[in-house]
């Protein structure tokens, strides 16, 4: 049975769009594929989930638009990871996965507060984590987040679930020749500034010797594929 702490991407609930119109309904079958993925391996393994805030609010780009300061800016873009974790436990919940929403951020009403006492008892009762609300500081991503939550769990493995195929050398979106790592190590992610990760998580996750799976969320099985298939997407080691 492995510990695995998943970095889901805020985009799982975002819009398509067709043409000029948006779409919800094709969304709404792919977000449930992928809530029947987690159900399958939180029945087999212990999971922890981490959820982004993207589809609400990106604080690289909206900061700079309204002209926030940094710290409210962060502080809207944890918030905006509550949301998402609260429609996450929710959707579990309707798949009869019992799950655990703990947030860094106080919200009783919401959340239980984050604690290693609080993830213990979930883990001891073999809940499906949702950790909710960042690190509870402004200045540190959701990727930070995430190896940081992953060392609280005794994670074997972080995989970050998003929307590329893996680690490219640059934005494979905009640079569509971009090279495609199929496996590099922590210091290389560093020493050649890769956007896959933020510098303070890859160095966390080095310091701890945790390896990092990057993969595309939206593929088909991605999770599973993720499990059974040691080549599928990136790897960081």
């Amino acid at each position: 049975m492995k510990v695995l702490l998943i970095k889901l991407t805020g985009e799982l609930f975002s819009y398509e769009r067709e043409g000029q119109k948006q779409s919800p309904s094709l969304k709404i079958k792919q977000i449930n594929n992928i809530i029947q993925q987690i159900k399958t391996l939180n029945a087999q393994h212990h999971v922890g989930l981490v959820i982004g805030g993207g589809n609400f609010f990106r604080g690289a780009i909206t900061n700079h638009s309204l002209g926030l300061e940094k710290t409210s800016a962060h502080n809207v873009g944890m918030l905006s990871t509550i949301v998402n974790g609260v429609v996450l436990q929710d959707l579990l919940s309707q798949a009869n996965v019992p799950s655990s929403l703990l947030s860094a951020f106080s919200c009783p009403s919401i959340a239980l507060p984050l604690s290693q006492n609080s993830i213990d008892n979930a883990f001891m009762q073999h809940k499906c984590i949702i950790f909710v609300g960042g690190t509870g500081n402004p200045f540190f991503t959701t990727d930070t987040n995430a190896v940081l939550r992953a060392l609280q769990l005794g994670a074997d493995e972080v995989w970050k679930a998003t929307k590329v195929d893996g680690i490219y050398a640059d934005d494979p979106l905009i640079h569509p020749d971009s090279k495609f790592y199929k496996t590099i190590s922590y210091q290389e992610v560093l020493d050649k500034k890769l956007t896959v990760m933020d510098k303070t998580a890859i160095t966390l996750a080095q310091e701890h010797n945790i390896p990092i799976r990057v993969f595309n969320l939206f593929t088909p099985n991605a999770l599973h594929k993720a499990l059974e298939n040691p080549d599928f997407g990136s790897r960081i080691q």
